[in-house]
């Protein structure tokens, strides 16, 4: 692998770590509404989505596409955690704008 190429994989936007903080600062952005809109999604996700079966249903699909998830969730052992961090950030903020 040349350093090109070494370099473009490597980019800090496509680590998961690196989408939660990005997911974070949407949330930031958003009002209640959006908020309780992507908890909504996310917790569909969460009992819908099985990692670990090679492919989603339609719904599943389209909020992954919706919320940018899709590149994340296709390593099983990280989608768990991925979908755990996003609820927490999502939760988090809904009781933030509530009180």
């Amino acid at each position: 692998m040349n350093s090109l190429q070494k370099q473009n994989s490597e980019k800090s936007s496509d680590t998961p770590e690196h989408f939660v903080m990005e997911f974070e600062q949407k949330l930031l952005k958003g009002d209640l509404s959006f908020a309780e809109l992507t908890m909504k999604k996310l917790k569909f996700l969460g009992v819908n989505f099985d990692p670990f079966d090679l492919k989603a249903s339609t719904e599943c699909e389209q909020i992954m596409d919706q919320l940018g998830l899709t590149q994340h969730l296709s390593n099983p052992y990280l989608a768990t955690n991925i979908l755990l961090q996003l609820l927490d950030k999502t939760e988090e903020r809904i009781n933030n704008l509530k009180h």
